[in-house]
């Protein structure tokens, strides 16, 4: 946790919610409060104070308890499109 707090010191956006990817394609997300839409090719996230979308191929949730979640699949993309995240 030490190396996350210091790599995203400044990143003062994504304050509450993290994201790793994995070599592989899929990830892991922390902060999540709720799934907006959900394809095997776009999987649209509601985190603390964005909403993100996650593009791929093969898309699935593996596990999602408590505002984390794993996803399965190749994930290509991630953007970040609009400030407000989850009521």
């Amino acid at each position: 946790m030490r190396l996350y707090e210091e790599l995203f010191k400044d990143a003062n956006s994504f304050i509450g919610a993290r994201c790793t990817i994995t070599p592989k394609g899929g990830g892991y997300f922390e902060g999540v409060k709720a799934v907006e839409d959900f394809t095997a090719e776009k999987i649209l996230l509601c985190l603390a104070r964005e909403r993100v979308e996650i593009c791929g191929e093969g898309l699935f949730i593996k596990k999602y308890c408590d505002g984390d979640m794993e996803i399965g699949g190749k994930i290509s993309a991630l953007i970040v499109l609009s400030k407000g995240g989850a009521p």
